[in-house]
């Protein structure tokens, strides 16, 4: 977790810092050497030094999950910092994130299903793994082929580690971002993980319910706020779209512990999750508070804050299932039955939609004193469009 928390900040401040004489590039370089690098780490977690040794299983899986997660920070930190350097857009920048989420949706679900009845022994499923390393290799070599850093900032003067964090600090447009983003974080941690207690409270036919509402309603409201960004704003939309959110899973939860109608749930659900569609802005807000320091200090330091978001992000992954198992624990679900007692049935609703409507809450808090709205980004752009020509200009 140590390990997880601290290499973002610092491989992010390495990118932002890297020579562009000397090696050509800040970012594509990583994603082109290191894309085969982290495949060997992936697929070193598979391969145990032993089965029965459990010093040696320990040292195995730290060790490995360690350099793992170090690839997987170099080589995504760098890729996520490229987006708002290839486009000031914001309307680009939410499409490409919208995408990324289809395309990653599309992929991720099969694979799990045909991975879930495998066994991780088996030589099936170690051929599997290598063919997911192999594809993913290929796939990020041609994302480092079509992608392209902007000439204008490659002159950008960088900052020493202390300062470089200093100044990240002290924007209060950041710093409200991670307060926001924090809650999402421990949100997003509880979803999908426990889908295997939601499916009590959800009756039959729970995990088709789940998963049409997950993709469908999920991804079309996503595309629905992108569609009505221009009107309201981001800021405006997750506003608007929050407080009707917590008052539906407060209602939903209030409902359901009331009346046993598993169709009360799958309803509840179903509005909540589209009026979370917003969260398709989540990680585009950070990048106004990139952009926001660059008319400040003259320099983007896109790595700088992606390494601090995620220095607050993971921690947040990690509280949310210790929450989540402990409340469930606390209202006496039985693991492994097909049954469970009233009590441990709201605790799941709880879970459910209690959790999620105070957290929400919480985020929307952040987000009210969040000072770019729809006005001040437009206006933003602008002054950003001015200092970019000028950048251009200094090259000719």
């Amino acid at each position: 977790m140590v390990v997880n928390a601290i290499n973002d900040p610092l491989l992010g401040h390495l990118s932002d810092r890297t020579n562009v004489k000397r090696w050509g590039s800040r970012r594509i370089i990583y994603i082109k050497y290191s894309a085969p690098i982290w495949a060997l780490t992936f697929l070193l977690v598979w391969f145990p030094w032993s089965l029965n040794n459990q010093l040696v299983i320990f040292l195995h899986f730290v060790i490995s999950i360690c350099l793992f997660d170090t690839m997987l920070t170099l080589v995504v930190l760098v890729w996520m910092a490229l987006l708002p350097e290839m486009t000031s857009d914001l309307d680009e920048r939410n499409k490409a994130n919208f995408l990324v989420g289809v395309i990653g949706g599309i992929v991720v679900i099969p694979f799990l299903l045909i991975m879930g009845d495998m066994n991780p022994l088996s030589n099936d499923y170690l051929i599997f793994i290598i063919i997911i390393a192999i594809i993913s290799t290929i796939l990020l070599l041609v994302t480092a082929h079509f992608s392209e850093e902007k000439p204008e900032f490659q002159k950008d003067k960088g900052f020493s580690l202390l300062i470089a964090l200093k100044e990240t600090f002290k924007s209060k447009s950041f710093l409200l971002y991670l307060g926001y983003n924090f809650c999402n974080a421990f949100l997003g941690s509880i979803g999908l993980s426990y889908l295997f207690a939601y499916l009590f409270v959800l009756g039959e036919g729970g995990v088709l319910w789940y998963f049409l509402i997950f993709i469908f309603v999920g991804y079309g409201s996503s595309f629905f706020c992108i569609k009505i960004r221009k009107k309201w704003g981001m800021r405006g939309i997750i506003l608007r779209f929050g407080i009707i959110k917590v008052s539906i899973n407060f209602l939903t939860f209030l409902f359901s512990v009331l009346i046993n109608e598993p169709l009360i749930t799958v309803v509840g659900l179903g509005i909540g999750t589209f009026l979370g569609g917003y969260g398709i802005f989540n990680t585009t807000l950070m990048y106004l508070s990139i952009d926001e320091d660059e008319l400040k200090n003259g320099s983007r330091r896109e790595g700088m804050f992606l390494g601090v978001n995620a220095l607050i992000h993971k921690p947040a992954q990690s509280i949310g299932p210790i929450i989540a198992t402990l409340i469930l624990n606390s209202f006496g679900f039985i693991q492994g039955s097909d049954m469970q007692p009233p009590s441990a049935i709201s605790g799941i609703l709880i879970l459910m939609f209690l959790i999620p409507a105070i957290i929400s809450l919480i985020g929307l808090v952040f987000m009210y004193f969040y000072k770019y709205n729809k006005e001040k980004v437009e206006e933003m752009n602008v002054r950003l469009e001015v200092l970019h020509q000028e950048k251009k200009n200094r090259l000719n």
